[in-house]
């Protein structure tokens, strides 16, 4: 089942929809979303609303969210020697999260930075009140720390492990495999 979250105000709005030890939060919302379409069914089609302007700073195009960039950037940072200044972090980075990275990401933010480091140095910040990037570093410099650097071996030898287990998959070649093996019966003819 999803989780939604609302603000207090849209809350006690939803309130006035339920009955007093009757309703949970579901059926006072299935309550006013039937009351809203009955009204629009009595009142015609809705006009469409206007098209916002977006606020300066503000995403208008699809973006990667911030929690995206925590696995690349621990693992840049561990490929760098488990230290390295943001700006040598920054095209490592870059490079690793290209194919990912979507017309959003690419927006300037009033910094004048590209919103995806934007948002990977946000994720920093979470990274080092989480313990996984060190807190005394010199300034600029963003350093792994020895839980950091336990979690990125761990993630490394768990995708290790994986590639290995999926070569293990594969059949061996052999009498009864259907790799390798000539093929027996008249070939489809080149074109």
């Amino acid at each position: 089942m999803p989780t939604i979250r609302i603000s207090d105000k849209s809350l006690q709005r939803l309130k006035a929809w339920a009955e007093p030890l009757e309703d949970s939060a579901d059926s006072a919302l299935a309550k006013a979303l039937d009351a809203a379409e009955r009204h629009r069914d009595t009142q015609g089609p809705e006009p469409a609303p206007p098209v916002a302007e977006p606020e300066p700073g503000s995403a208008t195009g699809p973006k990667l969210p911030q929690k995206a960039f925590r696995e690349p950037l621990l693992e840049a940072i561990y490929e760098l020697g488990g230290s390295a200044h943001a700006r040598d972090v920054r095209p490592v980075l870059k490079e690793r999260m290209e194919p990912r990275l979507r017309a959003g990401d690419y927006e300037q933010v009033s910094s004048g930075d590209e919103r995806w480091w934007n948002a990977a140095c946000w994720e920093r910040n979470d990274l080092v009140k989480e313990g996984y990037l060190r807190r005394d570093s010199p300034r600029g410099v963003w350093a792994l720390s020895d839980v950091g650097v336990n979690l990125v071996k761990y993630g490394l030898e768990r995708q290790s492990e994986s590639f290995v287990e999926h070569l293990l998959a594969f059949p061996e070649g052999g009498e009864e495999s259907d790799f390798e093996q000539p093929r027996s019966g008249p070939r489809p003819l080149d074109p």
